[in-house]
């Protein structure tokens, strides 16, 4: 080889190591600069815009959730992130029936008096009782009977309503069932009667025109509708005068029941009032919102991984409005924070990032059981599903990934250790939990996707969980801020690692 020959290529190569380090150094500037780029201040902004009125709750299939979901699509395509859901639409639809409150409604305890006379006493909303969100239409006035669980399982030897007459009555129950065991097998026998929505169907099946529900005095919101039940949530007054001079307790009755798996309903005596002023509208549909950000690697490309977090809340119970700031406009605002960074930056991403914001969690987790149903991309190929819910109180953060991807955790410990700074604590979502899914990640982790959740810890302002209060106040955004930070970083070093380690 010639010296002359030998000396350019000893100088294209250096050339070459010098521009392959010069664009090194700009995609880490780029980072950095985007990274810095996701502010408390722009959260807060969005927090106040998805939490104003005109959005009245995002209660499912309304159109106002519907006008909050064409917001956050309208943001996605602004940013450059391509539509992922229906006919090159942002949207992936299903039908889900709702039903509005017009009206707080109303709740009478009727006493006697021993001269023959009955005096009326009111109770008020949301203090005494919440307004069923799928109650049916109407007032009655009917004998009360406390029913326990409100559960008729013959196959395993157990009815709530076996010694009672409800036809006609307002039933009394408690949510949850008998067995209590939850990481216990014998549990799963039991996992179809805790559901709201059984509890409502079992007392219409029975002829109860009126159901009272103790579940404190929060917005219930389930899928069950029957237009002769009347349902209402209602807290420690009511519940306490109704069995005022009975001798027994709800607590103390619940305690018998449990350990006996023997039923203890009785009629208590005492007569209410229920009225309730709503609006059935079987036509509803809703929708789950999906963008992408396209791989770029012509293997990896094929390779996706989900964030998602529902962005519907509970809605507005005829003047009790639930924002729903923290539960859950914390999660879908981390993501879209996080979304932004990543598009803006045009950061080169070997793998597919999908955004999903979700639907319907708050009457039956139905977005999230569409989509593993209706994946958009096979299961197969989707590294994992992360789910962040109520993401915005605290001061410290948590991950919890199934038992399947573990090895994932490391991306957001990693980069919080390096960049972030919070205490940080990490769990398991075991595949062996037999209780029944309460978020949208437990669905997919019993579809057979690896999941994992992002959380924040050590809250420092109240939680008003599904009550009036849950606003743009109730987060904070300095922790918000920095989840999407942890999310943005981590998200690009696990789209661009050539192998992951599950």
């Amino acid at each position: 080889m010639r010296k002359g020959t030998k000396r350019l290529i000893t100088l294209i190569s250096a050339v070459a190591c010098t521009v392959l380090t010069f664009a090194q150094d700009a995609d880490e500037q780029r980072i950095l600069n985007y990274f810095h780029s996701i502010s408390s201040e722009e959260i807060t902004g969005w927090m106040t815009e998805i939490c104003s009125p005109k959005y009245n709750g995002r209660l499912a299939g309304t159109p106002e959730y519907i006008a909050a979901a064409e917001w956050f699509a309208g943001k996605m395509s602004e940013w450059g992130i391509k539509p992922a859901g229906d006919n090159g639409s942002y949207f992936q639809w299903f039908d889900h029936p709702y039903t509005v409150v017009n009206e707080i409604g109303e709740l009478r305890l009727h006493i006697p008096l021993g001269d023959g006379t009955t005096i009326t006493k009111s109770y008020s909303a949301p203090a005494d009782f919440y307004p069923g969100m799928n109650s049916g239409n109407g007032e009655i006035t009917a004998g009360v009977v406390w029913v326990g669980y409100g559960t008729t399982a013959p196959e395993l030897n157990y009815d709530d309503y076996k010694n009672v007459d409800v036809k006609g009555k307002i039933v009394l129950m408690n949510r949850d069932v008998p067995y209590k065991d939850v990481r216990n097998p014998e549990y799963a026998k039991w996992v179809k009667y805790c559901y709201h929505q059984y509890k409502a169907e079992n007392a219409a099946l029975h002829g109860a025109v009126g159901m009272l529900y103790i579940d404190g005095n929060s917005a219930n919101p389930n899928i069950s509708y029957n237009e002769k039940l009347v349902v209402t949530g209602i807290g420690p007054e009511p519940l306490a005068d109704i069995f005022a001079g009975l001798g027994k307790d709800n607590k103390t009755l619940l305690e018998q029941v449990d350990r006996s798996f023997k039923p203890a309903s009785f009629s208590t005596g005492k007569v209410i009032t229920m009225k309730a002023n709503t609006t059935r509208h079987p036509e509803g549909r809703t929708c789950n919102v999906a963008g992408i950000i396209e791989g770029t690697d012509p293997v990896l490309k094929n390779e996706v991984i989900i964030i998602g977090g529902h962005l519907d809340a509970v809605g507005n119970a005829g003047g009790l409005l639930v924002d729903g700031g923290f539960d859950n406009a914390s999660g879908v605002i981390d993501i879209m924070a996080a979304a932004k960074a990543l598009a803006m930056s045009g950061i080169k991403l070997k793998r597919t990032l999908l955004f999903l914001l979700i639907g319907g969690e708050e009457v039956g987790l139905l977005g999230s059981k569409y989509y593993t149903k209706n994946p958009l991309y096979p299961k197969d190929k989707t590294v994992t599903y992360i789910n962040l819910d109520m993401v915005g109180n605290g001061t410290g953060l948590a991950v919890s990934a199934s038992e399947t991807c573990q090895g994932l955790t490391e991306y957001f410990t990693q980069t919080n250790d390096r960049y972030i700074h919070r205490p940080m604590r990490t769990s398991t979502s075991r595949g062996s939990f037999y209780g029944r899914p309460r978020s949208d990640g437990l669905v997919f982790q019993a579809d057979g996707f690896r999941t994992m959740s992002i959380s924040t810890t050590d809250g420092v302002k109240p939680v008003f969980y599904h009550l009036p209060g849950d606003d743009e106040t109730a987060v904070t955004p300095e922790i918000m801020e920095d989840v999407a930070k942890m999310i943005y970083l981590a998200f690009i070093e696990m789209a661009n690692a050539d192998t992951l380690n599950y």
